[in-house]
């Protein structure tokens, strides 16, 4: 473990300022010269609320990782690999992406090949 450095009033005020203005754990680190997870704790211990970053949604019609991985397992007629279960299979059929067939296998459709040809946004 490394040296640990004291917050001073002066930091614990401009940590207060920055959260207030809503900055998020990210800009205030870089403004106090502190890891985001310092500021973090910090403001924990001072009770002040530092805005979470905001991630912009990926479009449902663009399918994330694990929906990709699922339906090359399917076409390649392979097992699922670890973290696609149920709700990811579920999901997959409500939008029309895979079908089921006999038992516990799927079809991929066309608007599954499209989903995961579709450019993944970057941002």
């Amino acid at each position: 473990m490394g040296i640990v450095r004291r917050w001073s009033s002066d930091e614990d005020e401009k940590l207060r300022e920055l959260a207030r203005a809503g900055k998020n754990a990210l800009e205030i680190s870089n403004e106090l010269t502190r890891s985001a997870s310092a500021v973090r704790r910090r403001a924990e211990v001072l009770s002040v609320l530092i805005m979470a970053k905001a991630f912009r949604a990926r479009p449902s019609h663009v399918a994330t990782h694990l929906e990709r991985v699922a339906i090359d397992a399917i076409r390649n007629r392979r097992s699922f690999p670890a973290g696609v279960g149920p709700s990811t299979i579920a999901g997959m059929i409500d939008k029309g992406w895979i079908v089921p067939e006999l038992g516990r296998r799927y079809r991929v459709t066309d608007a599954g090949v499209e989903a995961v040809r579709a450019k993944i946004p970057s941002g």
